[in-house]
Formats: C-alpha cells, structure tokens, sequence
C-alpha cells in the first residue's frame, strides 16, 4: 500500500471487477494496450484472480490499484513487470486529465527504487499514445526514442512505440526532447 497527497494505492481486490472490465472497453484501448478486445468481464475476473495475485507472489509482476481513499472506488490501475523493467498504466476515462497518475508513477516508481533498489524503470507507449507520454515527461523520464514495443500486441505484431527510461539516482524533472 501506497500513500500520497491525492491517491491510495493498494492491490486491485474482486470488487474491482466490473470497474475493471467498464474501463478497459474504452475504444481508446483497442490501439494503444496489449488487452484482449474485445475486452469481456472474464478478462478482468482472470486479472483479478490469476494475474495480480500471481504476480506479487512471484514478484514478476506487481500491480497497484490507483483511487482516491482508502476504500474508494478504483480510478486505475499501474504495475511494473521484472521481465522488461519497466512500468504500465492507465486510468479510467472518467478521472483522466488531473495529473493523478504522474503522482501514482511518481509513488511507485519511488517505492521500486527505495524498496527493490532499481536504479532504472522503463516506460513504453505506442506512438500517438500523447496522455501516456505527458505522465512520463511530468514523472522524470528521458526520452530514448522510437522503436517497436517489447511487449508483443493480441495480433502477434509489435508496433512502434515511444520508449522513455527512467534513473531513480537523478532528480525528478521534466527532459526535453520528447515527441510533441
């Protein structure tokens, strides 16, 4: 659990499930994420119970949910996965715009620092993905370029994507050099 000035981060529970399966049918998903699509409420349950649980245990994949009090509804959702390094995220449609997931990123990307001592974390987004990359930009990652994703994409394929890595030795301010 996770604490900041705005946010409460904790693991996503079952009761997360229809917010869950409700957010990741935004259409803006269908090209930006590696989620099923279309995305069905047994995506979200087999997230829920295998892959959040799963992937703290093995500590391969650690997932927070982002709200907004202790008890509060879930507004999103972030994790970082050992394999590649890096982090992912997203937020509802409804709770986008107030710079509450730079503060989240901010939140985990300290806490993998302080806590499993990671000296780099690495972000990636399809190119166009521009609400992705402000959250980046706003967190203190650099730039490093285009190139394809690692993660591999429901049709097999990897697409271009904005890459941005973060050192948690440096200080957190905004890089230039990123995609307009």
């Amino acid at each position: 659990m996770l604490r900041t000035e705005r946010l409460w981060l904790d693991s996503p529970v079952l009761s997360d499930r229809y917010a869950v399966a409700e957010y990741c049918r935004d259409p803006l998903f269908e090209t930006l994420m590696t989620l099923p699509w279309p995305y069905e409420q047994r995506h979200a349950d087999y997230f829920l119970y295998r892959v959040v649980p799963g992937g703290w245990l093995s500590g391969d994949e650690l997932t927070w949910a982002v709200r907004d009090s202790e008890h509060g509804p879930l507004l999103g959702v972030i994790g970082w996965r050992r394999e590649l390094g890096d982090i992912g995220f997203w937020l509802g449609a409804p709770h986008r715009g107030r710079g509450l997931m730079t503060e989240a990123v901010v939140a985990v990307t300290d806490w993998l620092a302080e806590e499993l001592r990671l000296a780099e974390i690495a972000w990636e987004c399809v190119v166009g993905n521009a609400a992705s990359v402000s959250v980046a930009r706003k967190a203190g990652f650099e730039y490093t370029g285009e190139r394809p994703t690692q993660l591999t994409f429901r049709d097999g394929t990897h697409p271009l994507a904005w890459h941005g890595l973060l050192n948690t030795a440096e200080p957190r301010v905004e890089r230039p050099g990123w995609p307009a």
